[in-house]
């Protein structure tokens, strides 16, 4: 089969995930960050399985969907918070950074309502 070149370009695309570090536009993240409308921002939960609903209330009213890179491996979210995101309707998806990384561009390139919470 042949694949075409997606040409959808945004400020926002992960260009490269290696050695533990994201890079965005050129600029490099190797701590744990969230993309929201268009802005990144540090993400202060350390861990992958500490975030709770808390963390993420705020983005909710306007988003469809949360996309988090575990890091190197999947790890699975707090049972908690998978229960409270179907209450609420909102997708949750799960994933090593690498694929999360892969995910969200693709989500962007789809224009759709998201925020990423990627640990390198």
């Amino acid at each position: 089969m042949e694949l075409v070149e997606d040409k959808y370009n945004s400020d926002f695309n992960i260009y490269k995930y290696v050695d533990n570090t994201i890079t965005i536009n050129g600029t490099s993240f190797s701590e744990p960050i969230i993309f929201f409308e268009r802005k990144i921002s540090s993400f202060p939960v350390n861990n992958p399985k500490l975030i709770n609903i808390n963390d993420i209330e705020k983005y909710l009213k306007t988003i469809d969907l949360v996309l988090i890179g575990t890091g190197i491996n999947t790890i699975l979210p707090n049972q908690d918070l998978i229960e409270l995101m179907y209450k609420k309707n909102k997708g949750l998806e799960f994933m090593n950074t690498d694929s999360a990384c892969k995910t969200h561009n693709v989500l962007l390139s789809e224009n759709r309502s998201f925020i990423s919470v990627l640990y390198p």
